[in-house]
């Protein structure tokens, strides 16, 4: 049984849905319910379609056929056709370990034919047992979206009469490392692509999250609640205003120096404070994690006053580490996909035991790959954007990948012709956070790629806003390495009182 993401817990939310936002008028109507009733079961491109509905435009969303099907052996897929159609396509990637289709309602809202799957499986995002089977890890590390999109272009031309003049990915954590796979392996299949908080190392992260949660587990390693929120206390306090102003926001992490030493308890332990063995898990977060000479993560950022740098995959609601994501989503890896063997204990999991598997498993499913030259030579357009406070998927890996496509590229002025990247202060994974997190990045991919407008030249704002749709919060958009530094005047809560400057 599929799950939808609104059963999941809040945190594993933000784990999987990306954060675009804004809304187009659409284009006249140009389909009718015969059309979309006549994609019902039947077989196009190889997979067998399992339904097509007509749904009644409703105060959120206008009219749409939504047709359903599936991929042998066991990828699901659908497929929205707006009934007023702007004549491009969105494809939105999944999250955590796929299993179920993230419906992109954000895109139907603005006229878009969107797509979606469940990267191969069913069983929910956090669920990895599907890896014993070569067929469906193929699907999830690297063959999905790839076969689901000449399905999703029939069904297209069929309803419509026409191709998509363009055809876009955008996702965030997984669906992030989906659209990077796309770039890397599959540069034809889109014309431009938006990645938000990419799971890019995705065996490396899961291997980080073992690392971690045996070092917690440990008695008297994890802080309580209240110290965690010390913490956060503390590291505000040493880092938020180094862009100018003290506002909850951590705008220049880069500048951050801070030693959760100076919490450590100077007699007995308690919420005001850290034990010694609570300052070392805060420190191994923030470091490095090094196996047998190769660095495979690079530690967290500082994050924010709620996660401080790395926290939140062992927050579960019983403060329970082995029921924490951290520990399952990290489990699964090691279970499934590295030792394949449902019963072993990840808790004595040892890398440098596995070497020559993880590189397997790593060379499948991670995105590592920084030669994209064959995306770029097509014209293919690639924005970045990473959340601040992320403490999920850390947004340092983010800012080497980036910098490490600029050196293949050939320098700054090559990369500038095809990649950019945005960081997101204060921002969690994929949306929410003290900083704004909505930014319409989709209209700037297609300034970019249709009128040749660099979205670091589009001057992107991104707000936070309220439940009936105000901004109550604004910052420009910077392009890596630059941050929003507040002027000295003006209201604090506007983009205009802000520039972009250099580090």
């Amino acid at each position: 049984m599929r799950q939808s993401p609104r059963t999941l817990p809040p945190a594993l939310v933000l784990l999987l849905l990306s954060a675009a936002t804004c809304t187009h008028p659409p284009p006249p109507a140009v389909s009718q319910r015969p059309l979309c009733e006549g994609l019902r079961v039947r077989t196009v491109e190889g997979a067998t379609l399992t339904g097509a509905t007509l749904k009644a435009a409703t105060s959120a969303l206008p009219e749409y056929c939504e047709v359903k099907g599936m991929l042998p052996p066991s990828l699901h897929f659908e497929v929205r056709l707006p009934t007023a159609w702007n004549g491009r396509t969105v494809y939105n990637g999944g999250g955590g370990y796929d299993g179920f289709i993230i419906p992109g309602d954000e895109y139907i809202a603005r006229g878009y034919a969107s797509v979606a799957s469940d990267g191969g499986h069913t069983g929910g995002a956090l669920d990895g047992s599907f890896a014993v089977d070569p067929a469906r890890l193929d699907d999830f590390a690297f063959l999905s979206v790839h076969r689901v999109l000449p399905v999703a272009r029939a069904l297209i031309r069929e309803h419509y009469g026409r191709d998509a003049t363009k055809t876009w990915f955008e996702g965030c954590s997984n669906g992030g490392r989906e659209g990077l796979i796309a770039a890397q392996r599959w540069p034809e299949d889109f014309d431009g692509i938006i990645v938000h908080a990419p799971a890019y190392d995705f065996v490396e992260m899961m291997l980080a999250f073992n690392h971690h949660t045996q070092r917690l587990v440990q008695p008297g390693a994890m802080p309580s609640r209240a110290q965690l929120a010390t913490l956060g206390r503390a590291l505000l306090a040493a880092c938020d205003a180094k862009d100018g102003l003290a506002d909850g926001v951590i705008s220049h992490p880069s500048a951050c120096q801070f030693d959760p030493a100076v919490l450590q308890c100077q007699g007995a332990s308690g919420d005001n404070c850290l034990t010694p063995a609570q300052v070392a898990s805060a420190r191994a977060l923030a470091a490095p994690y090094v196996v047998d000479g190769k660095t495979l993560h690079l530690g967290w950022g500082p994050g924010d006053a709620v996660d401080p740098g790395g926290w939140a995959p062992w927050l579960s609601a019983d403060w329970n580490l082995e029921r924490s994501a951290g520990h399952r989503f990290s489990q699964d890896m090691i279970r499934y996909f590295l030792t394949q063997d449902a019963s072993f204990d990840a808790l004595t999991f040892k890398p440098s035991e596995w070497r020559a598997r993880i590189d397997a498993v790593t060379a499948r499913v991670s995105a590592n790959d920084t030669d994209l030259s064959r995306f770029r030579a097509r014209g293919g357009k690639l924005i970045l954007r990473h959340g601040g406070s992320d403490g999920i998927i850390t947004w340092r890996g983010t800012a080497a990948y980036y910098e490490a496509l600029v050196r293949a590229a050939g320098g700054q002025e090559a990369a500038d012709t095809f990649v950019e990247y945005f960081p997101a202060p204060g921002v969690n994974h994929c949306s929410g956070g003290a900083g704004p997190s909505q930014v319409d990045l989709l209209s700037a991919l297609e300034g970019w790629v249709e009128r040749g407008v660099p979205p670091s030249q589009a001057k992107l704002v991104a707000h936070k806003r309220s439940a009936t749709g105000e901004s109550v919060l604004s910052r420009p958009v910077c392009k890596y390495p630059r941050y929003p530094r507040y002027n000295g005047s003006g209201d604090e809560t506007r983009a205009e009182s802000f520039t972009c400057v250099d580090p």
